[in-house]
């Protein structure tokens, strides 16, 4: 019995883009990067090229399921386009990455294109179209962030694990890590400072904090992360690395929606308790009278850590 042969594959996803946002920003999203992985088993047995930014090429470069990693440029266009591939998958929505699709030889494409019909961005998958709105338009929609990437190329979820491989693995030296700064994309993600050194002031009796570290370097950030036990975090880079860890996540949420991270393994969500009609508003400042995020009670906070924590402990006497 003949071994199937290896496909080629080419992913194109570098940050410019969030998978699920229309804008286009000068800062790089290193989570959504992240987030993409999720669907790099279904290639598991093929030969993948993933051209990523410079930025994000610290979260790909030891992951034994590429084979390739050339850095967004006019270098990699020259190299991907004197090839040809049997699945394209494009997952930024970029405009010059979407032209530039054409250029690429494949037998199957997935994600985004540049639609010269319309003159605007497109998907190869008509079902997936929801994806060019942004998120602030997603309020209805239930399905999971690796639901929807599975989706665009036609599959169902098998897995819902984000994959962040490390030669070296940090050992554990805190109990809980506080997450507690967001990007300036979106601040309204933030959890107020004094909700968080309340929780610290009822947790450190019994367990060991640690507060954020290597804010503004990749490498001491997620060795940070490798190095507590439980993350607590709003809704953001952080949430992401501490799963591709294998780590447990309590994740704050108010203006985004629960929906798109809270059913993955790993992830206990705790969600404010406002009765908001915007939420998830997706707003960057807020522009109502209550500030949803300041309604989640640090009380509320630490009795789900001490309950995942006792999990933890219980799993590693048994």
């Amino acid at each position: 019995m003949s071994m199937a042969k290896a496909r080629r594959v080419l992913i194109i996803k570098t940050g410019f883009s969030e998978f699920l946002d229309a804008g286009i920003s000068t800062t790089v999203s290193l989570g959504d990067v992240l987030i993409c992985t999720a669907i790099l088993p279904l290639f598991k047995k093929d030969h993948v090229t993933w051209v990523t930014s410079w930025q994000a090429r610290e979260l790909l470069q030891e992951n034994s399921y590429i084979h390739d990693l050339p850095i967004f440029g006019p270098a990699a266009l020259q190299q991907i386009c004197k090839k040809s591939y049997d699945i394209l998958v494009n997952l930024e929505k970029d405009i010059g990455i979407c032209t530039m699709m054409k250029q690429i030889k494949a037998v199957k494409r997935y994600g985004f294109y540049f639609n010269e019909q319309t003159h605007n961005i497109s998907t190869y998958k008509r079902s997936t179209g929801y994806l060019l709105v942004g998120q602030e338009n997603h309020r209805s929609i239930k399905k999971t962030v690796v639901d929807m990437l599975y989706e665009t190329v036609e599959e169902k979820r098998r897995g819902n694990e984000f994959i962040l491989q490390r030669a070296r693995r940090k050992p554990i030296q805190s109990d809980f890590g506080f997450n507690h700064t967001v990007g300036s994309k979106w601040p309204t993600k933030g959890w107020p400072q004094g909700h968080w050194q309340e929780l610290e002031k009822i947790l450190s009796t019994n367990y060991s904090i640690s507060w954020q570290k290597g804010q503004k370097n990749l490498t001491k950030y997620i060795d940070w992360i490798d190095s507590c036990r439980i993350i607590v975090t709003s809704e953001s880079l952080g949430q992401v690395i501490g799963l591709a860890l294998g780590k447990q996540v309590v994740t704050l949420f108010g203006p985004t929606n629960p929906a798109r991270t809270e059913k993955l393994k790993g992830v206990t969500a705790i969600k404010s308790t406002l009765l908001c009609p915007h939420m998830p508003c997706y707003l960057p400042f807020c522009r109502h009278d209550q500030f949803c995020m300041d309604h989640i009670k640090p009380d509320d906070v630490a009795q789900v850590c001490r309950t995942l924590i006792k999990k933890e402990e219980a799993n590693l006497v048994s």
